[in-house]
């Protein structure tokens, strides 16, 4: 019964017939799946909404850790963002929106429980290597907020962003990890990129 519900709920968002509630209780389908979900409403020409949640994790690291926002930071502006141990949380929560379907690096992933938005801190210059926080969505008129999505062969996403003046993608850092409180930020992307840059 509870699969036929998550089956009805996830055609009704696709058609554009139900907005999810920004205080949903858990994330009702995969990353790729809000994807594709959100670009065919918008391909349609219906009025374009922030996708069902989702958890974001890395395929580096396996099913064990989550894009976080983490929760002492309490999701104000310029709390850090990296990998926790996944949790079902709600700082662990994030939705796709579209500040400019027509434009390549058009979208932004959006904190279910600060409601801002994933940014690559202007202070970092053209540098990457930095770690991502979150911050006041700018609709658009923040490069640290605004990426482009890569579908790879296997249902995995990479995300690149505008950021920088040469490719760069979202990257869990070999580099700096070290379990929960792992940084996660911007690193040189060649495609398809790195199991540290694909994204489930």
């Amino acid at each position: 019964m509870r699969r036929l519900f998550t089956v009805m709920l996830s055609v009704l968002l696709a058609l554009g017939v139900l907005t999810p509630a920004a205080s949903a209780d858990e994330a009702t389908v995969t990353a790729a799946q809000a994807f594709q979900q959100f670009t065919a409403n918008a391909r349609t020409s219906a009025a374009v909404r922030d996708s069902a949640p989702f958890y974001l994790r890395v395929a580096g690291r396996g099913d064990r850790y989550c894009l976080d926002n983490f929760a002492n930071g309490g999701g104000a502006n310029n709390s850090p963002v990296g990998l926790w141990e996944c949790n079902g949380g709600i700082s662990e929560r994030w939705r796709f929106r579209v500040w400019n379907s027509g434009h390549y690096y058009g979208y932004n992933l959006v904190n279910e429980r600060s409601g801002r938005c994933l940014d690559y801190p202007s202070s970092a210059g053209n540098n990457i290597g930095w770690q991502f926080n979150v911050y006041d969505c700018k609709n658009g008129a923040a490069p640290g907020q605004n990426f482009h999505v890569t579908i790879q062969s296997n249902g995995d996403l990479t995300f690149t962003f505008e950021a920088t003046s040469f490719v760069v993608a979202m990257d869990a850092f070999g580099d700096y990890w070290h379990g929960n409180g792992s940084p996660v930020g911007l690193w040189t992307y060649v495609a398809p990129g790195n199991n540290l840059q694909h994204w489930y």
